[in-house]
């Protein structure tokens, strides 16, 4: 029978190397989607036949058990060996993170099953050629954020993040703390695993920009490249530099799409309407559904 176990930090070059095998582009196969929301849903994990399975707890959804998509060379038989673990452990069978793709594979092996969705979870896909250019009318609102940004703070920069600039970007960090709103305990759980990440950068592995007036960090970002897509994980601001956040997004972009990246991914918006606002303004040329598949 399957034996999982918690997800833990030192895990990263253990399970990373499944990720490049999804098939769709959701936030939740990559290293920063998976570590930094491993506590709050409870993550655990369980190697098959060269296949990863992740366990969590869907605390948005009655707070059930549910199952990844299997990612790996065997996934016809994990997901044989998931609905075994649930009979021997007596668990209903329900699987998370199942977008329109997936839900063709899981009919296949369970006829009988509902499915529920919850739009706040859903991934936004952008261009990523169009982030990067914010060429034409529809981006003629962040055009004139960004110019406006220009001329009110000249002495602004893009660089890389790195060791020499971190300490930089973990103190703007700490400050920026007591702006949390919204859903709280969301809000404060990302708080701090977003200084996780930052303590752990090497370990994490992932890309990172910061913005920087008159040699002030006013702005970061973090993601990580998967296949050919551009994943934001996360994107800081502060808002007394008006700009700076359409500054950070499109300077983010234009750093690290390289050759082959064709999409950027904005994670969801996790039901903040002001987040909402804000991710449909850049025009998703895509909005990833993501389903709970419980089997009857």
């Amino acid at each position: 029978m399957l034996e999982f176990r918690k997800l833990q930090l030192g895990d990263i070059g253990r399970v990373k190397k499944y990720f490049p095998c999804s098939a769709n582009r959701i936030c939740d196969n990559t290293v920063g989607g998976a570590f930094m929301w491993r506590d709050y849903f409870s993550v655990e994990y369980v190697e098959y036949n060269e296949t990863l399975i992740f366990k969590a707890k869907v605390r948005y959804y009655y707070d059930i058990t549910a199952f990844s998509m299997p990612l790996g060379r065997d996934v016809s038989g994990a997901i044989s060996q998931i609905s075994e673990y649930c009979r021997h452990t007596r668990e209903p069978l329900a699987f998370c993170n199942v977008t329109e793709g997936d839900i063709a594979v899981l009919r296949s092996a369970f006829p009988e099953f509902r499915l529920f969705k919850d739009a706040n979870w859903s991934d936004y896909i952008y261009s990523a050629a169009d982030l990067v250019s914010l060429s034409g009318r529809k981006y003629s609102g962040k055009r004139n954020h960004i110019n406006r940004f220009k001329m009110a703070y000249g002495s602004h920069s893009f660089e890389e993040m790195s060791e020499d600039n971190l300490e930089d970007v973990i103190e703007f960090h700490a400050r920026s703390g007591a702006d949390i709103v919204g859903n709280a305990e969301l809000f404060i759980e990302e708080h701090y695993k977003t200084q996780e990440v930052l303590e752990n950068f090497a370990v994490y592995g992932l890309h990172g920009g910061l913005l920087r007036v008159g040699g002030l960090v006013v702005a970061f970002s973090v993601g990580e490249i998967i296949n050919k897509v551009l994943f934001v994980h996360i994107e800081k601001a502060d808002m007394r530099y008006r700009g700076s956040f359409q500054v950070i997004n499109n300077e983010f972009a234009k750093h690290f799409v390289s050759d082959g990246v064709e999409f950027i991914n904005r994670e969801d918006d996790a039901g903040d309407e002001g987040l909402r606002t804000a991710k449909n303004s850049y025009h998703p040329c895509e909005i990833i559904d993501k389903y709970i598949f419980l089997v009857e």
